[in-house]
């Protein structure tokens, strides 16, 4: 015992001290992970299967069916059962055994409703199509958002390291000062607080960096104790012309509407078809005697002309089927207001995304050269420290809200690559 503990103790240390898998990743590789091992496009891809098998089967009832079966057994027979009395016999024969085999087989030739139905779950089986293609847009669209959230922390992370490296700078450089004689204490003391500050935001940063790596990595399905380098991303093109016009072309939700309302309407008439007469054909043979060396064959084969004359739930069929028509209508026409909205938000967020960035860059421009100005005025000896510590932090500012505007302006235009149906290429380009 004392030794499988031994070994077992052994293993978790050698198990801890192991050094954790590292990802590179772009964007595409992401997506392909995500697209791979996600749980969203896995079950749309299985209710696509299930669709399938749904129209097979229904197409499988317009094939012929065919039945064989062999029997062997022992029979008696009541004559007086049928209104037969034989002088001098007994009311029953038997027993007496039977060997028989038979086959059936029955096929519909014309069926109107059952080829409408079969038609229907061909749309259906579209629509589960398109579906497959909406779950891989959004994710492609989640990962590519996620992707930026973790890329944005890794560069605050790097931001708030030169912070960091900054001020200790200021720290030397004040102690210097102040052995020199030339500084004072309270120099000194503003140098640490600085100091204590950028060491501060370097954790945070840090700690967003780790908590947006591990829901990238949730999302792509990969280990989450890996570390991920993330070898870059860029905003996807914006291709000319009317965006809304684009997203009526692409976006697989208003196809996947189109094909469901194509169903409906092949429902109405499947139903409305059940009116109608069906023909078939069907054929049975037998195969039968008392003994195998007198088997006698017999058969049936019959031409079957349904005609329904008094079905309650044919009406109702054919009530409900329009019901749900009316229903998939009322959807598209939402849907569609529903897509129309997307685009128009997604195209103001990318502008107002774009018209931010460049204020931030314009504030950095400008906070840079306060912050020149601060510390030109306290090396002449006009300024104080406090000008120059508030201009530090007007500039750390102005950087951080720069690396913000920035990912926000990335994160807007791929929402509305989203939103018009472009972020297709990006999940082509996913694919193997």
């Amino acid at each position: 015992m004392p030794g499988r503990i031994a070994t077992l103790t052994l293993t978790i240390l050698v198990a801890l001290s192991a050094p954790a898998e590292t990802l590179r990743l772009n964007l595409s590789e992401a997506v392909q992970l995500a697209l791979r091992g996600g749980t969203q496009a896995e079950l749309a891809r299985s209710a696509e299967e299930q669709a399938a098998v749904a129209r097979r089967e229904a197409f499988g009832s317009l094939l012929p069916q065919v039945d064989a079966r062999l029997l062997r057994y022992s029979q008696s027979i009541n004559l007086a059962t049928f209104g037969f009395q034989i002088p001098g016999q007994p009311p029953v024969v038997g027993p007496f055994n039977v060997t028989d085999a038979q086959l059936a087989a029955a096929m519909q030739v014309f069926n109107l409703a059952a080829l409408r139905h079969v038609q229907a779950l061909r749309q259906a089986e579209t629509a589960t199509r398109y579906d497959v293609e909406a779950a891989e847009n959004d994710v492609a669209a989640a990962v590519a958002r996620l992707y930026l959230l973790a890329q944005r922390a890794a560069t605050q992370v790097s931001s708030r390291e030169a912070d960091v490296a900054l001020f200790e700078r200021l720290l030397k450089s004040a102690r210097d000062e102040f052995a020199a004689g030339t500084g004072t204490r309270l120099d000194v003391a503003q140098a640490n607080v600085q100091v204590a500050r950028a060491r501060q935001a370097l954790l945070v940063a840090q700690n967003d960096e780790q908590n947006a790596k591990l829901a990238l990595l949730n999302a792509i399905g990969a280990n989450q104790a890996s570390d991920v380098t993330l070898t870059g991303v860029t905003a996807p093109p914006a291709p000319p012309g009317d965006a809304v016009a684009r997203a009526r072309a692409q976006r697989p939700e208003l196809k996947e509407i189109a094909a469901r309302e194509a169903a409906a309407r092949l429902g109405v008439e499947a139903a409305r078809a059940r009116r109608l007469p069906s023909l078939g054909f069907e054929y049975q043979g037998d195969l039968s005697g008392n003994k195998t060396n007198d088997l006698r064959y017999s058969r049936r084969i019959a031409g079957v002309v349904a005609v329904p004359l008094l079905h309650a739930d044919i009406e109702a069929g054919v009530a409900r089927a329009k019901i749900e028509q009316h229903d998939v209508e009322i959807q598209r026409t939402q849907r569609e207001r529903d897509v129309e909205q997307d685009v128009r938000r997604a195209t103001l967020n990318v502008q107002n995304a774009n018209a931010r960035a460049a204020v931030a860059e314009e504030s950095v421009r400008v906070a840079e050269e306060a912050l020149t100005v601060a510390r030109d005025r306290r090396a002449a000896g006009y300024g104080s420290p406090v000008e120059v510590d508030r201009a530090q932090d007007a500039y750390r500012q102005a950087r951080e809200d720069l690396i913000a505007a920035r990912a926000d302006a990335a994160a807007a235009a791929f929402d509305l690559a989203h939103a018009t149906g472009d972020i297709r290429t990006l999940v082509v380009e996913a694919k193997p």
